[in-house]
């Protein structure tokens, strides 16, 4: 008997959503969050848990989150393959399966990359005048807040031949602290914020993301004391070991805008209920902070994942059908390697919901790997079929389905 898997695409598709929703239809879920973590071993740890949410319509949903967690050497993608090669191997995973993955890697290479910083036209060097020490290794606060105080010491150990230009620092209650974003992600030059309630995006220059073209952090912090070589701080919101550029002293007379006229605003951020608990000290998450499958480690391992998944399922590839066309959402959320996929691999699509980046790069090659028999929504099979829903770590907010993704295993 064939077994025939179906994807409805009316919610668009991206590689976690998928994997979320084969665990839906019927995949042991520890087991596919075991391989998830294996295909990671060798290039950094992999955090890859599930939950299950209900929908609006009251059906479940499998929810996938992805996070890399510290920092490693940079993967090429030429690497990508003999990578995802040794992972597949380690799954146990056979053909016509691996080949599946291997396709989908292969199709993302040769994807137009989408817009970032260009190579600069000019650069400088600047010297490294310390490093920061936190009790953070893996996860680090988007702000210092109040109740990080207790996570433990908080200082920067300036190097030893800059130790005598933080004489008389000791004077001023804040400083400024410039870092250099080590494990930034690669640039951009415009974001969606992932907690704003609309997709739109800015540019990077009038956001604070760590993936800019100049990965500089800015942080405002209490001075406790200075110890020899060490200035000991108020929390830092920097991975332990991030190097310093620069520390100057914050000024009240020059710095404070408290009572003047002019004191500024908040630009696009106005009225935004998130700067509200920023400024309050409030503690709250980032929705939608999910690594990115774009990092070679996290997109190796989802493919496992998903190839090892359709194999238990005993999927026959070459029947898959999905519905026509492909919803990418709106046309200014369509990243350009996800357009050249579908356009280079003749997959129909048009923008339709009013939501976030509903069709991924990797979830465009999936289908081009696929390469189903696309067929009217009204033209899906309806008997004998067992439905699943599956969500990733993007948090969309909009219809269909808050953005899952369904599939269906039919039998014929």
């Amino acid at each position: 008997m064939k077994k025939t898997l179906g994807i409805d695409t009316k919610a668009g598709i991206s590689a976690d959503r998928f994997a979320a929703a084969l665990i839906g239809l019927g995949l042991p879920e520890r087991e596919m969050v075991r391989v998830i973590k294996s295909a990671a071993e060798g290039l950094g740890l992999l955090d890859a848990h599930t939950h299950i949410e209900f929908l609006p319509n009251e059906r479940l949903a499998h929810r996938l989150h992805l996070m890399p967690l510290g920092k490693e050497e940079p993967l090429p993608m030429e690497d990508a393959s003999l990578v995802l090669d040794s992972a597949l191997i380690r799954a146990n995973i056979a053909e016509p399966y691996a080949d599946f993955a291997r396709r989908v890697l292969a199709i993302l290479r040769v994807a137009t990359p989408p817009p970032s910083s260009p190579p600069p036209a000019k650069s400088i060097s600047l010297p490294i005048i310390g490093t920061a020490h936190t009790p953070y290794k893996h996860k680090a606060p988007y702000q210092p807040q109040p109740e990080n105080v207790g996570d433990g010491a908080f200082y920067i150990q300036v190097e030893p031949q800059y130790a005598a230009a933080t004489q008389s620092l000791e004077t001023f209650s804040h400083i400024f602290v410039l870092s250099y974003l080590d494990r930034a992600l690669e640039p951009e030059l415009s974001v969606r914020p992932p907690w704003k309630d609309d997709d739109k995006r800015y540019g990077t220059f009038a956001t604070r993301s760590p993936n800019r073209p100049s990965p500089i952090g800015l942080t405002r912090v209490r001075l406790h004391r200075v110890e020899g070589e060490r200035i000991y701080t108020s929390p830092l919101d920097l991975f332990d070991g991030t190097p310093i550029l620069d520390i100057k002293p914050f000024i009240q007379t020059l710095d404070s805008v408290t009572g003047e006229e002019d004191a500024g605003n908040d630009g696009w951020l106005e009225g935004s209920d998130h700067l509200e608990l920023h400024r309050l000290g409030i503690p709250h998450t980032h929705p939608g902070g999910a690594g990115s499958l774009s990092q070679p480690q996290t997109l190796i391992a989802v493919l496992t994942g998903i190839a090892w998944g359709l194999q238990h399922l005993k999927v026959e590839l070459s029947s898959t059908i999905c519905t026509s066309p492909v919803n990418t959402g709106p046309e200014y959320a369509l990243e350009l390697s996800a357009q050249s996929v579908l356009e280079k691999h003749k997959i129909p699509h048009r923008p339709e919901t009013k939501s976030g980046e509903l069709v991924t790069p990797d979830g465009a090659a999936i289908l081009a790997a696929l390469s189903p028999k696309f067929v009217a929504a009204d033209d899906m099979p309806s008997e004998g079929k067992r439905a699943a829903y599956g969500l990733g770590g993007q948090v969309l907010d909009a219809v269909p389905a808050l953005g899952a993704l369904r599939l269906f295993l039919s039998e014929v």
